[in-house]
């Protein structure tokens, strides 16, 4: 889980995952997809909040005073404790027996629920129906298993990933994770294994729903799957030539002088570059075109309407927007 791994299934530790928490990871995690769920609420790039904004944000260096900080949130809501209860029939509940752990379950079994998307039009090309591909499509699967090569190893198997992790080199954006130069940069896998060979390395994403997913790169550094298709066309002259009017990004007046600090650093681009295999695809642009749109008959388009998974209400009162 996450685009450097941090978090996997390891039956050596006590919980059965590996995760940023080590030992302060609680057990009682039902799978990968809850343990995953235990951590966007400790990230102050996600929900935590930055410095000053809350006092959540104040606890992110102490994971389980954090996690049990928000689960008194919980148990002091009467219909959020009734609804546990429901949720969890096989356990005895009371108020005061509510941890973040059964929130990371809730959470997980509702991703897992809603999170199946598997009607695509190249499904059901592959279940037999030839006429669920354009012709423009068929030419891009041949294109995307073919010459091009994103199919036959990277993006392989029903979720059109390996799960296995590549430098391609990707423009770094953003403030960065802290990790070298500035602290403005992101070293991918090599902050989970230690090893500096894994720099700049990061899971290699699944395709489904690929249309809906922008902005694309583990920064997020295109909007477009045309300039993602674009940038595997010539990886390091792409990245060389990077225009940050690529990437759409939500003001912050924090963050904004941060955001193209290390694409700026003709350092950091050299290293970048060296850590990815130097490739060429020559596709045409007819060829890009029939790319993308095969990459489009990848999403289902029950993701298109999604307001069926979003509640009227919540117990805490606040607003829902759909």
């Amino acid at each position: 889980m996450f685009a450097d791994g941090r978090i996997e299934v390891d039956p050596t530790q006590p919980s059965g995952f590996r995760t940023p928490a080590g030992d302060d990871l609680p057990m009682g995690l039902e799978n990968v997809v809850a343990a995953q769920a235990m951590f966007p609420v400790t990230n102050p790039i996600e929900m935590a909040g930055q410095p000053g904004e809350n006092r959540q944000g104040r606890l992110v260096d102490n994971l389980p005073a954090l996690w049990n900080f928000i689960a008194r949130k919980l148990r002091r809501n009467e219909e959020y404790v009734e609804l546990f209860k429901a949720a969890f029939p096989d356990k005895i509940f009371s108020a005061g027996d509510i941890t973040f752990v059964d929130a990371a379950n809730a959470i997980a079994a509702f991703e897992i629920a809603v999170g199946r998307y598997d009607n695509s039009p190249f499904d059901k090309f592959l279940r037999g129906d030839q006429s669920a591909l354009t012709d423009n499509q068929k030419a891009g699967m041949d294109l995307f298993y073919g010459d091009a090569g994103c199919g036959g190893f990277c993006h392989s198997g029903k979720f059109q990933t390996n799960h296995r992790y590549f430098s391609i080199a990707m423009p770094q954006i953003g403030p960065g994770v802290g990790d070298g130069i500035g602290g403005v940069e992101d070293f991918g896998r090599e902050r989970v294994t230690g090893n500096e060979g894994d720099r700049y390395r990061f899971r290699v994403p699944s395709l489904r729903n690929i249309s809906v997913t922008a902005p694309y790169g583990h920064a997020g550094a295109y909007d477009t799957l045309e300039s993602v298709v674009e940038h595997y066309n010539d990886r390091v002259g792409s990245l060389m030539s990077y225009d940050p009017a690529e990437a759409v990004l939500p003001a912050n007046r924090n963050l904004d002088p941060l955001d193209f600090v290390a694409m700026s650093n003709q350092e950091i681009l050299a290293a970048i570059a060296a850590s990815t295999r130097a490739t060429e695809l020559e596709l045409t642009d007819t060829q890009k075109r029939q790319l993308v749109e095969f990459m489009g008959a990848l999403t289902d388009p029950g993701v298109y309407d999604m307001r069926w998974q979003v509640p009227d209400s919540v117990p805490s009162g606040l607003p829902v927007r759909d």
